[in-house]
């Protein structure tokens, strides 16, 4: 067990019945580190320098946590994700997930990028069990189904794309990644295209598939508030290379009610790590 967690026990720190605190570390990562080639504009025939996009991570999540990452734009987040969901294996350092290193994608892991990447030529229904391999053609049907009923989105299995608002779009898009019964689900800042009211609504339905899935769940956010509503823990990165910074503990039961004093507290101590000095705090109502 990570040195992290044993000092938040220490603290008294009250631990979601839902999350394997008592077991060995179901991801761990271990100076993880992550380079680009950087091609100069003046002399593309030189060798490429390298940019360093990730250095020396380490960290480790228990099964059915709930991390949120955040960061400024450029520190590594969405690179960080690729990397935990095997989409980007060429790092160096070390990834493992219940104990096998990550080399490439596995249906285990779904993947919920921003944008709902949906085939516009099929429908809803279609769209979900496009990414099942398995079974005949009643079984698919079943297992989306259950899937489309996971996300509300009850009623519209026949719907194209292009009829589905931007919150049910990507509605169907978790849908999709959730049809092969992921054990980690990675999000690549999946509300940040969308308004605030139907932020809100997507945030419970994802937290209350989770609650009923018992599946691990790591999300990249700008938004703050989000992480300190959704996570157990949130990851706060620096860039130029991208690092962790803090490690902050959300210690607060759930449902968690966006006007308490603690959550409102969580969220200036999250806010403080990237404005600093009373002009910028004030300014920022933090």
């Amino acid at each position: 067990m990570s040195t992290t967690v044993l000092k938040e026990r220490e603290y008294g720190r009250t631990f979601p019945a839902d999350v394997a605190y008592n077991s060995p570390p179901y991801i761990e990562i271990s100076h993880l580190s992550k380079t680009f080639p950087k091609q100069t504009e003046k002399d593309k025939s030189k060798k490429s320098e390298e940019f360093k996009v990730l250095e020396d991570i380490n960290f480790s999540v228990f099964r059915g946590e709930f991390i949120c990452i955040v960061g400024g734009s450029g520190c590594g987040k969405s690179t960080f994700l690729r990397a935990m969901a095997g989409l980007d294996p060429a790092y160096s350092g070390s990834i493992q997930i219940d104990g096998q290193k990550v080399t490439a994608p596995k249906k285990e892991r779904g993947m919920v990028f921003q944008e709902p990447r949906l085939f516009p030529w099929l429908s809803v229904e279609d769209n979900v069990i496009f990414a099942l391999n398995e079974g005949s053609t009643a079984e698919k049907k079943q297992k989306a189904q259950e899937c489309i009923d996971l996300v509300e989105l009850t009623g519209f299995e026949k719907s194209l794309p292009k009829e589905l608002s931007g919150g049910m779009a990507q509605r169907a898009n978790i849908a999709r990644a959730l049809v092969n019964k992921p054990d980690i689900l990675f999000l690549d800042e999946p509300f940040g295209a969308l308004d605030a009211f139907t932020k809100i609504q997507l945030q419970n339905v994802l937290f209350d598939i989770k609650r009923k899935e018992k599946s691990t769940m790591i999300m990249v956010t700008h938004d703050i508030e989000e992480a300190v509503y959704l996570a157990d823990r949130i990851l706060v990165m620096d860039k130029n290379p991208g690092r962790i910074r803090e490690i902050v503990t959300v210690d607060l039961p759930r449902p968690r009610n966006r006007n308490d004093y603690n959550f409102i507290r969580l969220r200036k101590q999250v806010y403080s790590f990237f404005f600093q000095g009373k002009e910028v705090q004030e300014e920022y109502n933090i």
